[in-house]
């Protein structure tokens, strides 16, 4: 993928945004996440929806992932994710995954990016606090099958971002890939999954138009 900057850079220059298309400022096609909550039919959660949020606040087995009432202009407008390495194990014996993810799953239905795939990024409002130190994915889901999660290795992009600034961070929808998703039947748009220390917040998640002359994925 291109540098941090270049990105960025990008998705500036992209002024033709796909809310353009929308009548609706929340039209739940392109806007995920406003403000630190889901728009609707979209849900944010931990651990693919096992621990719900009340007032944007939750926690997982043993802390392993906390979510807190943050701010970014006005009280409440984004959310704390604090990620801590413990060891939670699976009846198999394996490191539980779950317990460490931020899940964003559409609660009643999918959407179709199928025809625009190639011409749109997913973009994160963000504010890095901690830097990761081991592997970090964002995925997406079509038809609420785990077989069908393509994903995005996060661990050097975040580590390259300013920590304590908030930014814009566009991934191309073309550059999600290691599995066989379903553009035109998304469910969710962002499970986050670290199994180190990581802590960030989120105010915003929606879906904008990205040139695809500009992208180059790894």
């Amino acid at each position: 993928m291109k540098t941090i900057k270049n990105l960025v850079t990008a998705f500036a220059l992209s002024c033709l945004a796909l809310s353009t298309y929308a009548q609706d400022p929340l039209n739940h096609n392109i806007f995920y996440i406003d403000q630190g909550d889901a728009v609707k039919p979209w849900e944010l959660s931990l651990q693919f929806g096992q621990v719900l949020l009340e007032n944007k606040a939750g926690a997982t087995v043993k802390n392993s992932l906390v979510a807190e009432r943050a701010t970014r202009e006005t009280d409440g407008d984004a959310v704390r994710f604090i990620w801590n390495k413990k060891k939670v194990l699976t009846e198999w014996g394996g490191q539980n995954e779950a317990v460490s993810t931020v899940s964003l799953i559409n609660k009643e239905g999918f959407i179709d990016l199928a025809e625009i795939k190639d011409q749109a990024a997913l973009v994160i409002d963000l504010k890095v606090l901690e830097r990761p130190k081991e592997h970090v994915t964002l995925s997406i889901e079509s038809n609420w099958n785990w077989e069908s999660r393509a994903s995005i290795p996060l661990k050097n992009v975040l580590r390259k971002l300013p920590k304590k600034e908030w930014v814009s961070l566009p991934l191309p929808l073309q550059c999600f890939k290691g599995g066989d998703v379903d553009f035109s039947k998304l469910t969710s748009m962002m499970l986050l999954h670290t199994d180190g220390n990581l802590e960030l917040e989120i105010s915003g998640v929606r879906l904008a138009a990205f040139p695809p002359e500009q992208v180059t994925c790894n």
